[in-house]
């Protein structure tokens, strides 16, 4: 058995992933951290885990009394407050594993990092010692490393469709547009009239277009693409769809299409190729990306269309997908199930 911390536990990603990681048979939840409603019972804050989840949730300070004694800690925390914890973390006991679901880590370039989330990074020593998170791509890398950056969820959504063709040169890296609408949990658990139901019921609108500090991130992970990316929040709990606009560079057939990503994904559980346009309700509470396209030959155009739960696969699922590598898991452990709490 390993054994694992949790710091933000009660955020939407961090419930998440302790919901699942007590449905994993091989590890044991040494501690699960929330300032704010530390000594207090997680049912006692979501009462639909009362009598299955009685978990007593500690502080930050009691959580690093117990930090040597844990194998991997995941922190579910907002960005810029992670780094402060890795650096705690690797001062006590440099051998942890260490699974980060922030942006903090996503960069191996301070300097963009700083750029995009308008603070100075204290750990950039470190930013070359984390792999990128995203199995599909990167799991050899996972497999030899100790602490791994959870991609974002808007980035997983993107990136898994368009990486293959771009690889492969099917599509072009100039003018990509990824449209990408998300439920409202992916603001995270936070006050903001924005996110209020009176505000977010019947209402549709984009949000920090060719601005969003996911658009970088997107753009490192594809070969340094032309991309221009433009977040939609729509009312619905949770979810990602994205429709991403690119030219193909040659005039390729369906068959070609398909065999691209029959190649990359073919033996990939998680992954789902469509031979219509994938739907968002399809993949809720699943750890799945479904990838779908249309070919508009007339304008040598692709359509692509990817869906994720931007809880699961955006976030906790996936973290603990990489976990399950990390430590020689099976792969789907705990995370091939579905949900239906939220």
């Amino acid at each position: 058995m390993k054994k694992i911390g949790i710091f933000g536990t009660t955020g939407y990603a961090g419930l998440q992933l302790i919901n699942l990681l007590t449905k994993h048979r091989f590890v044991e939840i040494a501690f699960a951290a929330s300032n704010r409603y530390a000594n207090k019972k997680l049912s006692s804050i979501y009462r639909q885990f009362q009598g299955e989840l009685d978990i007593t949730l500690v502080s930050t300070e009691e959580a690093f009394e117990r930090i040597s004694t844990v194998d991997l800690v995941f922190l579910a925390l907002p960005h810029t407050i992670s780094m402060t914890l890795v650096r705690q973390i690797i001062e006590i006991n440099e051998s942890i594993k260490i699974i980060d679901l922030s942006g903090d880590f996503r960069f191996n370039d301070d300097e963009l990092y700083e750029k995009h989330y308008k603070t100075e990074h204290i750990l950039k020593e470190e930013l070359k010692n984390f792999t990128y998170g995203l199995p599909e791509i990167y799991r050899e890398k996972i497999k030899n490393s100790k602490y791994i950056a959870n991609p974002g969820c808007y980035p997983t959504s993107a990136i898994l469709p368009l990486y293959p063709l771009l690889k492969e040169e099917i599509i072009s890296k100039k003018n990509i547009i990824i449209d990408s609408k998300s439920g409202l949990s992916g603001t995270g658990r936070k006050e903001n009239i924005n996110f209020l139901f009176t505000e977010s019921t019947n209402n549709v609108y984009a949000y920090k277009t060719a601005k969003h500090r996911h658009q970088p991130e997107i753009e490192d992970n594809l070969f340094n693409a032309d991309i221009l990316f433009s977040p939609h929040i729509v009312p619905s709990i949770r979810g990602i769809f994205s429709t991403i606009y690119c030219h193909l560079k040659n005039n390729v057939s369906s068959k070609e299409i398909n065999e691209v990503f029959k190649t990359y994904y073919g033996n990939e559980k998680f992954i789902r190729l469509n031979d219509q346009i994938p739907q968002v309700n399809q993949v809720q509470r699943t750890n799945y990306c479904d990838i779908g396209y249309t070919l508009d030959h007339d304008h040598q155009r692709l359509i692509l269309y990817s869906c994720i739960d931007n809880l699961m696969k955006g976030a906790a699922s996936q973290s603990i997908q990489n976990m399950n590598i990390l430590f020689g898991f099976e792969e789907k452990e705990s995370i091939d199930c579905n949900l239906f709490y939220l």
